[in-house]
């Protein structure tokens, strides 16, 4: 039986085992394959449980005898939830499980959504204009997965503003990596605001990527942009003039660890990191450990830490 698992996470997949030590669930018999959204996850699924997993924006198409999909509301976000229920409904698996986690109520609310009329097709993008100082708003797109989507997230517009002055000030262009991209927004803002930017991206979730590459062609701005859970290759490393990132701020800023080791190692020296935050107190600790001088700039309620690479 070939079964597609949506929406699980590598420790949904363990059960205990004698002695209470956790083993991979028994119900995962037969010709199993896990679709994540991001690569992070892919990663865990594969290390775990020597599974298939797949990490692309959209579903695989089948057949599938089974599909499960694993959602509640501290799982994903509604629209995310609706989006994927819309594709597997479209591929018409032989049979369908929801693994609802949540209150029944949630479960009932979700589901009648849809019930009214299961064979809609909805289009679940979004568009919304940003700017920066000097350029024309700018229209991105974002699809549910994405950070912010459906909304301008003020603390990437605040390191977007700094960045580009400052930059554009100093007359610096050159190769700029923007680190957890999203749909493209700090990235695309400075290029259209700095002459002689180019760009690579980088974001972990597939849905991201895929909005960035639609933005690029949409803004007739070109720019590489990479799936990786892990930053740049090693090809990558010394040739970007700036580095911009606003890393999340649970896990205890271990992803900011993350965002701020490529920096380092990404950067020319010479080169500016700029990253932001809510509060500096949080992430200014971390990235002294990579950059011994770090700038915070206030802007829009936000943080905006700047460092620059030492010359060798």
């Amino acid at each position: 039986m070939k079964t597609l698992l949506v929406g699980y996470r590598a420790s949904d997949l363990f059960e205990k085992g004698r002695h209470g030590r956790r083993t991979t669930a028994g119900w995962l018999g037969g010709d199993v394959t896990c679709h994540v959204l991001d690569v992070y996850d892919r990663h865990a699924i594969e290390k775990a449980h020597h599974l298939k997993a797949i990490c692309s924006p959209h579903l695989p198409e089948g057949p599938w005898d089974l599909v499960k999909f694993r959602t509640g509301p501290k799982l994903m976000s509604g629209e995310l939830a609706l989006n994927l229920l819309q594709e597997i409904h479209v591929m018409k698996p032989a049979r369908f499980e929801l693994d609802f986690v949540g209150r029944e109520r949630d479960r009932n609310d979700l589901l009648a959504k849809i019930k009214g009329d299961p064979d809609r097709v909805r289009d679940f993008s979004a568009k919304w204009k940003a700017s920066v100082l000097g350029i024309e708003p700018v229209e991105f797109t974002s699809v549910p997965g994405c950070f912010c989507h459906r909304r301008l997230d003020e603390g990437g517009l605040a390191l977007a503003e700094v960045a580009s002055r400052e930059l554009k000030a100093a007359g610096t262009g050159g190769r700029l990596l923007d680190m957890g991209c999203g749909c493209g927004l700090v990235g695309f803002l400075i290029a259209k605001a700095v002459p002689g930017i180019s760009l690579v991206m980088v974001d972990s979730h597939s849905r991201a990527v895929e909005a960035a590459n639609l933005n690029a062609a949409n803004l007739g701005i070109p720019a590489e942009v990479i799936l990786s859970d892990a930053g740049t290759p090693a090809r990558m490393d010394g040739t970007f003039d700036v580095f911009v990132g606003n890393p999340p701020y649970y896990s205890d800023y271990r992803i900011a660890d993350v965002f701020l080791e490529t920096a380092k190692r990404a950067l020319k020296p010479g080169g500016v990191c700029y990253t932001v935050c809510k509060n500096a107190a949080g992430l200014e600790p971390v990235q002294r450990r990579y950059f011994p001088d770090v700038e915070v700039t206030r802007r829009r309620g936000y943080a905006v830490l700047k460092s620059v690479k030492e010359q060798s």
